[in-house]
């Protein structure tokens, strides 16, 4: 859309408000380009170069960026530091596979293991049925609920046939952050 904005004789309330910028009261001959930016339309001025709304817009996802990222750095900020992973190893049908601890006033780790049915027939295990025994003949029951260092864990409460695996999450609250010792299950 191209409009001429040279003072006229008789300017009516539109002429008067497209000629108030300095550069259109001089007889400018002004182009306006309509585009589209997300959802809101700009017009975009040849003669000055600006684009009218788009600056609004920019600004304003500056601040949502800026923000989601002051979230992000705060959450991350807020996040526990991991203590060093113990030394733990499994005995007879268990398998570990991952171990973490999660420090607080009562110390969690949180292991993954494989459990392999090698009884006589089918069974269904109990993650409370696992027990972590530490090299100081101390004794600690599984579990996988009660605790926020266990939210998010769910773990698979139906039959465990002869000879298959199948992996648990449990958690063993313990009051030393560098324990060692073993995983086992007991029927």
């Amino acid at each position: 859309m191209t409009w001429n904005v040279a003072p006229a004789v008789r300017t009516s309330r539109a002429t008067r408000v497209r000629s108030s910028l300095p550069h259109e009261r001089q007889g400018v001959l002004v182009e306006f380009r309509l585009g589209r930016s997300s959802s809101t339309f700009f017009a975009f001025c040849l003669a000055t170069g600006r684009a009218f709304g788009a600056a609004e817009t920019a600004i304003r996802m500056w601040k949502r960026t800026f923000w989601v990222l002051t979230l992000a750095l705060a959450v991350s900020a807020c996040r526990a530091t991991a203590l060093a992973v113990p030394a733990l190893a499994g005995t007879g049908d268990v398998r570990v596979l991952i171990v973490h601890l999660t420090p607080g006033i009562q110390t969690y780790v949180v292991a993954t293991v494989e459990l392999t049915n090698d009884t006589s027939g089918d069974f269904t295990p109990d993650v409370s049925r696992f027990f972590l025994n530490s090299t100081n003949n101390e004794r600690y029951q599984g579990t996988d609920s009660g605790s926020s260092a266990l939210i998010g864990v769910s773990n698979a409460h139906r039959p465990l046939k002869q000879g298959d695996k199948r992996d648990y999450t449990v958690g063993f609250r313990t009051p030393d952050p560098v324990i060692t010792g073993t995983i086992s299950y007991e029927p």
